[in-house]
């Protein structure tokens, strides 16, 4: 009876990776669009100066017509070098480039960004990070859905560079986030997205006023946005799979800690018991996985649990090896294996431990429990 509970939750969770799988290898592609949009990049950046210059190289060579876009950097209170960086680029830089600060009694990527759009005059706002690269039609993808009259955000897809196989497990482990969330979206009920690689109407951002509520919140521009996207416009979510920016894997587990603790709070932050409710359901999954393992090999039955077992793993590496190839990346197998053994424990640990303390980003400490309101 015990081993007929634990097989059918292992069973369960294997056949609705396979049944993402199939939907993420159905989803839309929309590559081109019949007239090109006025587009703004804005960028929010505070002591870059290790990645403007990759930064700045990567967005002259997107192919756009110079008219049609431009590229506003916001200066959240820096205290490095920039300016000599974006100085040195400016002359052979093909595109508009607006540099701006903000001033003493504002900080926070979300009050730079309302600057950067308040200072837009484009019809599709792009947003990204400071330590990002992007294909030469990174942004003919992602205004080409905004011809779809109802389609109000697009969602792009994001990956980690990885030249190590640390940063390979970083990698692994992040591009199921992206699956999920593409899926989501797919599905009608969007509950991810990630500010590295998102596109929305400018005026639809004023009217929604996104981050009114929760300018103190350090981050989760792109959820408390999708947010209210998903409320107003139930229809109006778009993901662009196509559209792929690389971005910094963490510099090691600490960074990469931060990272997720700081993921952890936006998202409970901004969402309600129910769009968290499918996050609480995996680490329920890893529970009881867990316990399934450790609960037969003290029996000395494992071989009992071995096909549905394969089976999980086998899913799971189907999806992940799928997003990875549509990101352009390969599959590891040696990284992929290393994290089954980690994975589960680490979704249980972390999903504690993310919920209490505080958490540190970009210089300045935050508490990790605040939640958004007046």
């Amino acid at each position: 009876m015990i081993f007929a509970f634990f097989a059918l939750i292992i069973l369960f969770y294997a056949l609705a990776l396979l049944f993402a799988t199939s939907i993420w290898r159905k989803l839309p592609e929309l590559g081109e669009s019949g007239e090109l949009k006025s587009v703004s990049i804005l960028i929010p950046f505070r002591n870059e100066t290790e990645n403007l210059n990759s930064l700045l190289n990567s967005l002259s060579k997107v192919d756009y017509p110079t008219d049609l876009l431009n590229v506003i950097l916001i200066n959240d209170h820096s205290t490095d070098g920039f300016k000599e960086i974006i100085k040195s680029h400016e002359d052979r830089f093909p595109f508009k480039m607006i540099v701006l600060s903000l001033p003493e009694q504002l900080k926070g990527k979300k009050s730079a960004l309302n600057a950067g759009i308040k200072h837009s005059k484009s019809e599709i706002i792009l947003t990204t990070d400071a330590d990002c690269i992007f294909p030469k039609d990174w942004v003919q993808k992602m205004q080409a859905p905004f011809e779809i009259n109802h389609i109000e955000l697009v969602s792009g897809s994001v990956v980690f560079r990885a030249d190590g196989m640390r940063s390979k497990l970083f990698q692994m482990e992040f591009a199921p986030l992206i699956g999920v969330g593409a899926i989501s979206i797919e599905l009608g009920n969007p509950t991810m997205a990630n500010g590295a690689n998102l596109a929305f109407r400018k005026t639809t951002f004023e009217m929604l006023n996104p981050y009114g509520d929760n300018l103190r919140i350090p981050s989760g521009d792109d959820i408390f946005l999708l947010q209210k996207i998903k409320k107003k416009f139930p229809n109006g979510v778009y993901f662009q799979k196509d559209a792929v920016v690389e971005t910094h894997s963490p510099d090691d587990f600490n960074s990469f800690y931060r990272q997720r603790k700081r993921w952890a709070a936006k998202w409970r932050a901004s969402s309600s018991f129910m769009d968290s409710f499918p996050a609480l359901l995996v680490w329920l999954f890893h529970l009881v996985y867990l316990t399934a393992i450790i609960y037969h090999l003290i029996l000395g039955q494992f071989l009992l649990m071995l096909p549905v077992v394969l089976l999980k793993i086998c899913s799971e590496g189907i999806f992940i090896s799928l997003i990875l190839k549509s990101q352009h990346k390969k599959f590891n197998f040696l990284a992929f294996a290393t994290l089954q053994f980690l994975y589960s424990l680490y979704v249980l640990i972390f999903g504690l431990l993310a919920n209490f303390g505080n958490y540190t980003w970009k210089e300045r400490k935050y508490i990790s429990n605040e939640r958004a309101g007046n």
